[in-house]
């Protein structure tokens, strides 16, 4: 049975961040390369086109640590069938019966089981109203990047610590260097090790 799992957006602190255990050790050619993944972006939320690139930009940074490349696919698209692919939904905001599924600060959810999903969503106005006065950018990428990270690590990835981290506060958002909120070590490991696999079973089909 799939469940969901968010970013939690409560206006608490949650203790000092550390984040030097998420640094991965990769050869300089791993770390040019990394490995391929396809998201494939379905902004119905209608995100300027600045801000959405910006923070792709940096949940393709928090990914590249990770010896991830990410190809970010404007959707309606096809497919790559040499790549592994992710879908990820902008949406502007949860309507009707939905909005009683998920608790008031939840910035998205992905649809995962305990092995990982294919598809992840991000509720832009929530996103908006927790990053009112700062860069919406940033915390769309964090946003995307976590959501996304439970497509490869499954239901129960969150951490206390990093990317997984199940909150994100105001406080938190002006203190820290978005680019350094890494996946841990062994998070890296588990994403390159479940990407190699599915490559590998991709690669052995007729």
């Amino acid at each position: 049975m799939k469940q969901r799992f968010g970013v939690y957006a409560a206006l608490v602190l949650a203790g000092a961040i550390v984040f030097a255990e998420a640094v991965w050790c990769q050869s300089e050619g791993d770390s040019a390369n990394g490995l391929p993944l396809s998201v494939q972006v379905h902004n119905w939320a209608k995100v300027s086109r600045t801000t959405l690139q910006k923070g792709q930009a940096l949940a393709g940074e928090i990914f590249r640590e990770a010896g991830v490349k990410v190809e970010w696919v404007e959707c309606p698209c096809e497919g790559r069938p040499e790549a592994m692919t992710l879908v990820l939904r902008i949406i502007p905001k949860l309507f009707g019966s939905t909005l009683s599924k998920f608790r008031s600060d939840h910035l998205g959810f992905a649809a995962v089981n305990e092995e990982g999903g294919e598809l992840a969503t991000v509720f832009y106005d929530r996103v908006e109203s927790l990053g009112k006065g700062g860069d919406v950018s940033r915390l769309l990428g964090l946003a995307a990047a976590h959501e996304l990270g439970h497509l490869l690590l499954g239901s129960k990835a969150h951490t206390d610590e990093g990317i997984m981290r199940p909150y994100w506060t105001r406080k938190l958002l002006r203190q820290v260097d978005a680019s350094r909120v890494l996946f841990t070590l062994e998070q890296t490991r588990k994403i390159q090790e479940r990407m190699s696999q599915t490559q590998t079973t991709a690669g052995a089909v007729p």
